[in-house]
């Protein structure tokens, strides 16, 4: 379960393959073995299929080099450097890929692709307004993007806008229903609306998509805590330490719940504070794709 990440939904290897016109860049004819890359039509070298293997396996350096030759070959492709800026972002070169992504929607006004790679790597920087102006263009060409809305839903998390980030992850679960993250993020927003039923509903979708991620019974407890049910919130605790035993919040937040309530049953719950954006889970590979 992706918990609250912002640059981490899927794989860097399916944001170089999708694009605005829905051409599956993967397919290319893949490199011959020898030592000379296979040259295809749209691809003059092979430079582009290179990178987007290299990119694949995470070696973001050789992807970007491969990338910049594409771009010498082919410098009006916007893909080439789309792809490259997807490849920065993935090096942690941010200033790098906002510049590429720029370059690639001068080139093509209409890539909403290349709006919401540049919008996620603002909100990366914490440039919220500039990230969300991004996401709104992107949303303008492309009304139904999941990652547009997606994104844009974090922005909204971010500024405490709470019903116009359940709007955005509502679009978000309905073109990507199985998706965990966002049932996980609207849980939150609505959470702090003190719509504790909704919200404890989404946390348990959340949770049968991905029911081994501890972090999702943790969340349901606190909601549960906040909701005044504290027996639900205890076996939801129960439930995470089943799944990591040395979990020591959990541990805490148990043993309160369980003091509390043999000393003084009729006391007010422990709740966890409210805090204005969502905790923000470790980085992982990077991309809206």
């Amino acid at each position: 379960m992706n918990n609250y990440k912002i640059g981490t939904i899927v794989s860097l290897a399916l944001a170089l393959a999708a694009y605005p016109s829905e051409v599956l860049y993967a397919k290319k004819r893949p490199p011959s073995s020898g030592s000379a890359p296979a040259t295809s039509k749209g691809d003059p070298g092979g430079h582009s299929a290179l990178g987007f293997a290299a990119a694949k396996n995470r070696d973001y350096e050789k992807a970007i080099a491969e990338f910049t030759k594409a771009i010498e070959s082919e410098p009006g492709d916007t893909k080439n450097y789309f792809n490259r800026g997807t490849a920065y972002r993935g090096a942690n070169k941010l200033s790098e890929a906002i510049a590429d992504f720029s370059k690639a929607i001068e080139i093509a006004p209409q890539n909403a692709a290349a709006y919401i790679g540049r919008g996620e790597v603002l909100l990366i920087q914490k440039q919220l307004d500039p990230a969300l102006a991004d996401f709104d263009k992107a949303l303008q060409i492309a009304p139904n993007d999941a990652n547009a809305h997606r994104f844009r839903g974090f922005v909204f998390i971010s500024k405490s806008e709470w019903d116009k980030a359940i709007e955005d992850y509502t679009k978000v679960i309905q073109r990507v229903p199985e998706d965990d993250g966002a049932y996980e993020r609207r849980a939150f927003a609505y959470r702090n609306l003190k719509k504790y039923k909704e919200a404890i509903a989404d946390y348990t979708k959340s949770i049968s998509l991905d029911p081994k991620d501890p972090d999702g019974y943790r969340h349901r407890a606190n909601a549960h805590t906040m909701a005044g049910d504290t027996k639900a919130a205890a076996a939801d605790l129960h439930l995470l330490l089943k799944i990591k035993p040395d979990d020591a919040d959990a541990q805490s937040r148990l043993k309160a719940l369980e003091t509390r309530s043999n000393s003084s049953p009729a006391a007010p719950p422990p709740a966890p504070a409210v805090s204005a954006a969502p905790p923000v889970a470790p980085p992982q590979a990077p991309s809206p794709r």
